[in-house]
Order: C-alpha cells, then structure tokens, then sequence
C-alpha cells in the first residue's frame, strides 16, 4: 500500500514546473527555456506570459536600472539550427514603449552604447 502510494505522489508532480525567468526590471524578463528569449509583460504581476521582444536565440545579456543590452543570434525556425545565423545586438531602454526596440550590427551597438554612455558590456566581449 505504501508503495502505491508513493508511485502515485511522485507520478503528480511529474507536470510541476517552477518559474526560472529571470526578472529585468521594468516588467522585462529573461526567459532560459530554449528557445532563450526576452519578453516584456504588461502586468505588473507576472504570470507566465508576456509578448516576445527579442527573438531567439540569447546568447548574452547584462542589465542595469535604465538598459537590457542583448547579443543574439538567429534561429532556423523549422531546424533550430543556428548554423551560419545572423549576430543581431539590441539597446532597450527600458523607460520606452517595448515595441519601439529594434536589432543593430555590432558597429551601430557599440557606437550607440559610447554616445549614450551606457557603461554595461557582455562579459564574453
């Protein structure tokens, strides 16, 4: 009987997942589930889901109480494959609208980052 019941309790918590995003600021979160993403969720609460701000793939990111700076890199949507993808950087203010972010090449980011003296930078660069 008790190993009825310990096969039916451990069986349950299969489903149980825990939330891993981790959070922005400014209602910014990183999600580490593959696909990596940033999303952007419009509560104040967050509950799980939010609208996609930087596609997949993450590949590094660093933060403060004004900016989210992220590498990215493209991903073939029917393979997953990142082969021979594009590198896209992003600057997100976080005091704008979050649809107002779009990607840049590594030149225009890290002029971008010297005019506004953003002093944040990836930790592999």
């Amino acid at each position: 009987m008790i190993i009825y019941f310990l096969l039916i309790l451990t069986q349950s918590c299969i489903g149980i997942r825990t939330d891993d995003s981790i959070n922005l600021g400014n209602n910014y979160r990183f999600i580490q589930d593959t696909p990596q993403t940033i999303i952007y969720h419009s509560n104040d609460n967050y509950e799980g889901i939010g609208v996609e701000i930087i596609p997949p793939m993450v590949l590094s990111y660093q933060f403060d109480d004004r900016y989210i700076i992220v590498k990215s890199q493209d991903i073939d949507e029917t393979t997953g494959n990142i082969e021979g993808k594009s590198i896209r950087y992003w600057i997100i203010d976080k005091r704008l609208r979050a649809n107002s972010v779009e990607s840049l090449d590594s030149i225009n980011f890290y002029r971008i980052l010297d005019e506004r003296n953003i002093s944040l930078r990836f930790s592999d660069s």
